[in-house]
């Protein structure tokens, strides 16, 4: 008990210049069956409030919502920041992995107070909320796994935060430091603050005022650009869902701008990309690909943007629709008022996929290679292979169980794990080299992949007498197969095959080559 308010004596004291001026908040709600806007004002002291960050997470299963994620971290960490300064409570909450903070005093804090039982006060009533599936990809649609094993790297943890995780703990923080609003920021808003028991349906039903910010929150995305359906709409209708059913909602940078704890001119937001890939979790497609750039928080700029990665200027092309992209593209975005740059660049990589290529004539399990390294210590000739690594396996995952790459199953190939490289003479008669390639999927087998899903991450390259000849973008786990169809020159001598880490480490680097072989001069 005195533990925490020890722990809470540091902000108190910062918070001692602001309490008198008092925290006005301009709530907005809407009539349940009009639409109409209303608003009304309430003041509070801030030393009265806190603020919970909803699964602030480094990873989700969807590329695009990872990324819109990412987008929020400099606009939360200046509110979160200021919020600390005022005097209020910040509590961070990432749900189903908040025990990997376990030692974290913000964490311990938490459960070394008493319980408390939790009133039920309201008996709150809610229609169901928009949701969109999850996916703000189109047509090419991630596949849901467990990734996430912590909160964002970037968002900044405060020495006097708090990490709670059930309604009784948040309840028993109202209790002991006298809190009786909350501003809810975070993600994924239809989902995670409505249906989390730290989230916002569970402490308004104990009593707490309950407040959502709106310009902090991102909704559970979906993407159809045929009906103009976009990850910011979708957040938008999630938002007036909540103004009619459930709770008011505040513009949180609004309200610090009104204490002097915003500068107007911060640039905090980066243009947001539909869908969004990256270097590192590159969008691989076949069709074309409709992709949009949106800035919601930057209302009338121009967004400016190029196709060759180079970095977009005030006088780049104007985006004025949807874009249609067709080949392998490195986009580039940045929002412009007046020749000021008011949003943060933004990349988009697309990655086509070439024509699935034919079966190999010739099984590259089968041969016998020239050289064979793996992961581990190679010592007078011999590889000591690290860890539960081994070298790689035909026809088996490295680890010996089924082949397995974007959610299928394959009979014919070879497991491996990154660094790998695998020399084979060329014979004459070989004209082509062919293959699928693809991060090893096993890992889903076991809870859905959690806390590993995000880790498996590899590039594959296929060299000619040392020299590359074809290379795949970054690949990761529920990725479509790389696909490799390649002439070999007459004289070639070697091949070789590798596959390596993509620059973040080698943890859960599982790879597979699969359908992978030569096809011979008939």
């Amino acid at each position: 008990m005195n533990f925490l308010r020890l722990f809470r004596l540091p902000v108190a004291l910062l918070a001692a210049a602001f309490v008198a001026q008092g925290l006005t908040l301009d709530l907005q709600t809407r009539d349940p069956a009009t639409g109409v806007i209303r608003t009304q004002t309430e003041e509070v002291d801030p030393r009265h409030v806190g603020v919970i960050a909803v699964d602030v997470w480094n990873f989700h299963w969807c590329k695009t919502a990872t990324m819109r994620v990412d987008a929020f971290i400099p606009r939360l960490n200046r509110a979160l920041d200021a919020a600390r300064d005022l005097g209020m409570t910040v509590m961070l909450c990432p749900s189903d992995v908040v025990d990997n903070y376990v030692g974290y005093p913000q964490r311990e804090a938490v459960l070394a107070l008493p319980p408390v039982a939790v009133p039920k006060v309201v008996d709150v009533q809610c229609p169901e909320a928009p949701d969109a599936g999850g996916c703000a990809c189109g047509r090419e649609r991630c596949a849901v796994n467990y990734g996430w094993d912590g909160m964002h790297p970037g968002l900044r943890i405060g020495a006097a935060d708090l990490m709670p995780d059930t309604q009784a703990e948040v309840y028993a923080i109202c209790q002991q430091l006298g809190l009786t609003h909350l501003i809810y920021v975070g993600f994924h808003t239809q989902v995670c603050l409505l249906g989390k028991p730290m989230g916002l349906k569970a402490m308004k039903s104990a009593g707490l005022r309950c407040v959502l910010a709106r310009d902090m929150t991102d909704a559970h995305p979906g993407y159809d650009p045929a009906r103009s359906f976009t990850p910011d709409l979708n957040t938008a209708q999630v938002v007036e869902h909540f103004e009619k059913f459930l709770a008011p909602t505040i513009s949180f940078q609004a309200e610090l701008t009104r204490l002097g704890r915003w500068d107007r001119d911060a640039v905090v937001d980066p243009v947001r990309v539909t869908p969004w890939g990256t270097t590192q979790r590159p969008h691989l497609f076949e069709e074309p690909v409709t992709v949009t750039l949106t800035a919601p928080l930057q209302p009338g700029a121009e967004i400016r943007y190029t196709l060759d990665g180079s970095a977009p200027t005030a006088a780049s092309p104007l985006y004025t629709e949807p874009l249609r992209v067709t080949n392998t593209t490195h986009l580039r975005a940045g929002a412009f008022w007046a020749g000021r740059a008011v949003c943060l660049e933004s990349e988009g990589v697309f990655e086509r996929l070439l024509p699935r290529p034919p079966a190999p004539d010739v099984a590259l399990g089968d041969l016998k290679p020239l050289r064979n390294v793996g992961y581990g210590h190679t010592y007078g000739g011999q590889v000591r292979y690290s860890g539960n690594t081994q070298a790689p396996q035909k026809d088996r995952s490295n680890l010996g169980q089924e082949l397995r790459v974007d959610r299928t199953t394959f009979a014919q190939g070879l497991g491996v794990h990154a660094p790998c490289e695998l020399t084979y003479e060329v014979k004459p008669e070989y004209r082509r080299f062919v293959a699928l390639a693809g991060a090893d999927e096993n890992l889903l087998a076991v809870s859905n992949g959690s806390n590993l899903a995000k880790y498996p991450s590899v590039v594959f390259k296929v060299l000619l007498d040392g020299r590359e000849a074809a290379r795949s973008p970054v690949m990761r786990v529920q990725f479509p197969a790389w696909r490799f169809n390649m002439e070999i020159p007459p004289g070639t001598k070697r091949i070789s095959l590798v596959t390596m880490d993509a620059g973040d480490g080698s943890r859960e680097d599982f790879a597979d080559w699969v359908n992978a072989g030569f096809v011979v001069q008939k």
